[in-house]
């Protein structure tokens, strides 16, 4: 009996396609190690041909994205529950976890710095170092890292949340929800549903490892401007595992008691943090400069999203915009199935609001104090521009906060900790993305994710110690993730098909009526507790 049993649970795991996608991976780090110069410009001429060449249909899938993740949000079907039950986290919590998962390490470091770039290489048209440059190189922040991006986690969590709780498909597998769409109920995957989760695995494993890779240079300065230690291999190594075990152990206490937990306290500190540099700092240059970079955001999205650059052929659209799209498009999975599982119980408007709203004013908040505060420390004399193009960043970020009152003791301090917070909540959740990715049924083993928590800390240290660098691995998952342009467009197709039979069969409408009676009978319930209090 217990030998079927343990037999049954190891069929509900996809043994053989997580052993090929590690293999693969394994094998192409070792390549990478092996012949570092040829891997890196390989790949990293294919990777900007392939920008170059697609550039125009991402941004048009982007932007199509954004309208049609409005559409869900605020159209007929925004009312919709996802699940039999009410929300599991509370709005705070489940807002929280979305923005530490989706922003990590990389938005804290480029915070300070990114608006350098876009006043020394500006889009739009913009003359370099103007200052109509200066002026709306926060709204570009704003921009890439906004609403239109943070669009494709909406369509993509909401088409996995509608086809495991409302459509009762058995996984939150990318490729069992499009097989679910399709009509297929097959046993096995087909050949085409193991490469959409081998491009699952292989774009969180590359993307998600190079983000702990990035984490590094930022804490490792910190240690070195309170210690003064060096970057040495040991130093950086012992930054991931100390990481590693965070997200690990949260991982092991599930999303109650270990994600929540860590992605509230993390942003607690964050939103002090961020106010002590407001309240210390120039608050009426940041409370300014953010309004004003927002109403250029605003003014300017659609030319945003669609700027190509023709004439000028700047690479400003491929550097950044597209770029970004990409970028995102490799995290696409993750989020989707992290939000989801997290989404059970909520509307998809709800789901809407959180991701295209909540992250975004995340990131607003986040960019918006810290890039000004640096754009004001620019403009007073601190060499921010010239800090960043000498390939000092993450320094930069130290030497900018000194100007604070204990900028130099304790807020690089602060800054280690923001740094595991937004961390951890990164790789705990995709952890959770690869276990549910090679869990074809059911709840994914704690084995399985510990073992997507070891594997995840083990590649950037292998990198880091072959000194073959990030960007490669970087440049291949994304480029690996590309077919997700497809796939995605598919989901959005077989997502309103199922909105739209549903909706005629009338199941929308005893959804909505089952929502509105359980409301009705707690507003009753609520009534009667209070009634029954003394007086």
């Amino acid at each position: 009996m217990e030998n079927a049993l343990n037999k049954k649970n190891r069929g509900d795991i996809e043994i053989g396609l997580t052993i090929v996608s590690v293999l693969l991976l394994v094998a192409f780090i070792i390549f990478m190690a092996l012949n570092p110069e040829t891997t890196v410009e390989k790949i990293d001429g294919f990777f900007w041909n392939m920008i170059s060449v697609f550039g125009p249909f991402f941004e048009i899938f982007t932007f199509a994205t954004f309208i049609i993740a409005i559409y869900l949000g605020f159209g007929k079907y925004g009312k919709i529950r996802l699940g039999d039950c009410k929300p599991e986290y509370s709005t705070i919590s489940y807002i929280t976890m979305m923005i530490l998962a989706s922003l990590a390490s990389a938005a804290l470091y480029w915070s300070f710095t990114e608006w350098a770039f876009y006043y020394e290489a500006p889009g739009l048209g913009m003359e370099a170092h103007s200052l109509r440059a200066l002026e709306s190189s926060i709204s570009y922040q704003f921009f890439h890292w906004g609403m239109t991006n943070q669009a494709m986690y909406t369509v993509m969590a909401v088409a996995i949340a509608y086809g495991v709780y409302v459509k009762k498909v058995p996984s939150f597998q990318t490729s069992a929800v499009c097989s679910a769409m399709m009509g297929e109920k097959a046993k096995g995957k087909s050949v085409i549903g193991k490469i959409i989760d081998f491009c699952v695995i292989f774009g969180i494993l590359g993307g998600l490892s190079s983000t702990l890779g990035l984490a590094v240079p930022l804490a490792s300065s910190g240690l070195n401007k309170l210690f003064g230690l060096e970057a040495t291999p040991v130093v950086q190594i012992g930054v991931i595992a100390v990481i590693a075990v965070v997200y690990t152990f949260t991982a092991c206490l599930g999303i109650d008691r270990g994600m929540k937990v860590i992605s509230n306290g993390a942003a607690a500190l964050c939103v002090l943090f961020l106010l002590y540099v407001l309240l210390s700092g120039p608050t009426v240059f940041i409370l300014r400069n953010i309004v004003n970079s927002f109403g250029y955001m605003i003014t300017d999205l659609p030319r945003m999203s669609l700027f190509t650059d023709p004439i000028e052929n700047s690479g400003f659209a491929e550097g950044w915009t597209i770029y970004f799209q990409a970028f995102y498009l490799n995290y696409l999975a993750m989020m989707g199935i992290f939000v989801a599982k997290v989404s059970k119980g909520r509307t998809i408007r709800q789901v809407a609001i959180a991701t295209i709203l909540g992250i975004s004013a995340g990131g607003w908040f986040l960019f918006g104090v810290d890039g000004s505060f640096s754009i004001k420390a620019f403009l007073d004399g601190t060499d921010v521009v010239g800090l960043v193009n000498s390939g000092v960043g993450d320094a930069a970020v130290y030497s900018i906060l000194e100007i604070l009152p204990l900028g130099a003791t304790l807020l690089p301090v602060v800054v280690l900790m923001l740094v595991v917070g937004f961390v951890a909540p990164s790789m705990d959740a995709a952890s959770l993305a690869l276990a549910e990715t090679v869990t074809k049924r059911g709840v994914p083993k704690m084995a399985m994710r510990i073992f997507w928590c070891v594997l995840l800390a083990v590649i950037p240290m292998c990198i880091i110690l072959s000194g073959s660098g990030f960007d490669a691995i970087k440049k291949l998952s994304i480029i690996i993730s590309v077919p997700f342009l497809a796939i995605v467009i598919g989901m959005e197709i077989g997502l309103f098909k199922w909105l739209n039979h549903d909706r005629r069969s009338g199941l929308h409408a005893r959804i909505i009526e089952r929502q509105e009676k359980e409301e009705a009978e707690e507003f009753v319930n609520a009534g009667q507790t209070e009634a029954d209090l003394p007086a």
